[in-house]
């Protein structure tokens, strides 16, 4: 016996990536995007924001590709297992002005690392 079943694109767990950024108005604002769904993103002032807007974006991405009759990209098959960020700054500068382009240079010193987790 064979059973079909049909799966909701929406519920496949894609990698999200979460940044901050600052606005012009000097807040920081968060960006969201799902790099397995090109030009999926989607912002917002908080990191849950951030995330659940990404979730709205990425429901709304895949039904357009379904509607079109494209295929649905698989997740991406690395593990994710996690990440760990540091981020110094010095010079008594705040995650604003540590995040603005036109810092001037020497002002304040950035360093941020990024490193994967060993699978468990």
């Amino acid at each position: 016996m064979t059973v079909m079943m049909r799966l909701d694109p929406a519920a496949l767990q894609y990698r999200t990536e979460i940044r901050p950024e600052p606005a012009p108005d000097g807040s920081i604002v968060y960006i969201a995007e799902i790099p397995d769904l090109p030009g999926c993103m989607s912002h917002g002032s908080t990191v849950d924001e951030a995330r659940q807007n990404l979730e709205d974006a990425k429901r709304e991405y895949l039904a357009a590709l379904e509607e079109r009759q494209l295929p649905i990209p698989p997740p991406s098959p690395e593990p994710v297992v996690g990440a760990v960020t540091w981020t110094i700054v010095t010079s008594g500068a705040g995650l604003v002005e540590a995040l603005r382009p036109d810092a001037a240079e020497g002002s304040l010193r950035l360093t941020s690392r990024t490193d994967a987790l060993a699978p468990a």
